[in-house]
């Protein structure tokens, strides 16, 4: 008879929590001011609060090196490509 083999013990992989963005719901005319830490949705209101100024964010999108990035219309400072999403050390 042979002799039963014993079974290896195997070890729960370490796995790390990703935190999905939570989609906040627009509401017209709310101003959200402006942290790299943020995401933000296409039609938001955002304040910056260096330039004192409020803009629409137009488009969100991911740069070529994966950086989350949105352009902002300001109404005193213009266009602007801001970044977004960013963790902290």
């Amino acid at each position: 008879m042979a002799k039963p083999v014993k079974s290896s013990v195997l070890k729960k992989a370490e796995t790390k929590t990703v935190e999905s963005p939570i989609k906040r719901k627009i509401i017209p005319g709310e101003k959200r001011d402006y942290l790299p830490t943020e995401t933000y949705q296409e039609g938001e209101t955002v304040f910056h609060p260096i330039w004192d100024d409020t803009g629409e964010v137009l488009e969100v999108g991911v740069t070529d090196d994966g950086i989350k990035k949105m352009k902002v219309q300001f109404s005193k400072v213009g266009l602007k490509v801001l970044c977004m999403g960013q963790q902290t050390s």
